[in-house]
């Protein structure tokens, strides 16, 4: 209940700043330390936990099959997000480009829509991976998506109050997307809970498409505007991204085996 809380105060607590004075954000650039150190995280938590975890997983359930199932899925995700970035991403810089017309500057509502569809997918994906996980894993993996929702929430209501959304459309629109990452966590601990006979295979599954979700998130999440391209290209950005990473193996590797069977 702690992390469900926890993660829609902080997506709603990222938005409500440019939902309640849009007039003072204009000139805001975002939090790039704190993305950029979110992304060192990401990719320690996708290629040193969560993948790991999903492959013994597998070896248990089918100890026959030698074929890296988890590395298939984690790639499928991986691909299946790109490829609804660069689609919504079209629309987004078509809609973008269209003559504005004189009585209006605001951008088409269609824009906010589809950013907020292209985060909320994986933030579904991220829930559910929490939801299925356990100790020092799951708390690391809660961390992740703090440090995520908080500026996401921010970024969409931003681009909510440039648009031509009414205030409460952008703030149903920023309910919806904080809503996303605790109806993933409601349905992976569900799933837990229940203890079904294909729970291993479900969470061998959930792990393989947390780890590819998180590998999207920390490279390529956001494409030209994705911390890792935009922010680490300062030094100091890349270290406090690399610092991400390494304390996140450190706790990894202090811990010992995070995710119990």
């Amino acid at each position: 209940m702690f992390y469900l809380i926890a993660i829609l105060l902080s997506a709603l607590a990222g938005g409500f700043m440019p939902l309640a004075k849009p007039n003072r954000v204009g000139g805001t650039g975002g939090f790039p330390r704190g993305e950029a150190f979110a992304s060192g995280v990401f990719l320690a938590l996708s290629l040193l936990m969560m993948l790991p975890s999903a492959f013994s997983i597998f070896r248990q359930v089918l100890p026959s099959i030698e074929y890296p199932i988890a590395s298939v899925i984690a790639v499928v995700a991986f691909l299946a997000l790109l490829a609804i970035e660069h689609q919504a991403g079209k629309v987004v810089f078509e809609q973008g480009s269209a003559p504005e017309t004189s009585e209006t500057e605001l951008a088409p509502a269609i824009i906010p829509l589809l950013l907020t569809g292209m985060i909320a997918a994986p933030s579904f994906f991220l829930g559910m991976a929490l939801g299925v996980s356990d100790g020092t894993q799951a708390r690391l993996i809660f961390v992740a998506i703090i440090l995520h929702k908080g500026t996401a929430g921010f970024a969409l209501a931003m681009n909510m109050v440039r648009s031509s959304l009414t205030r409460r459309q952008a703030a149903l629109l920023l309910i919806a997307f904080a809503m996303m990452t605790p109806a993933g966590l409601v349905l992976g601990g569900v799933t837990r809970e229940l203890h079904p006979d294909w729970l291993p295979m479900f969470k061998a599954c959930v792990l393989a498409l947390g780890a590819g979700t998180f590998l999207y998130m920390g490279t390529l999440h956001e494409l030209k505007s994705a911390p890792m391209i935009e922010y680490c290209r300062s030094p100091h950005c890349f270290l406090i991204m690399v610092s991400g990473f390494a304390v996140t193996a450190l706790v990894r590797w202090i811990m010992g085996e995070a995710h119990r069977f």
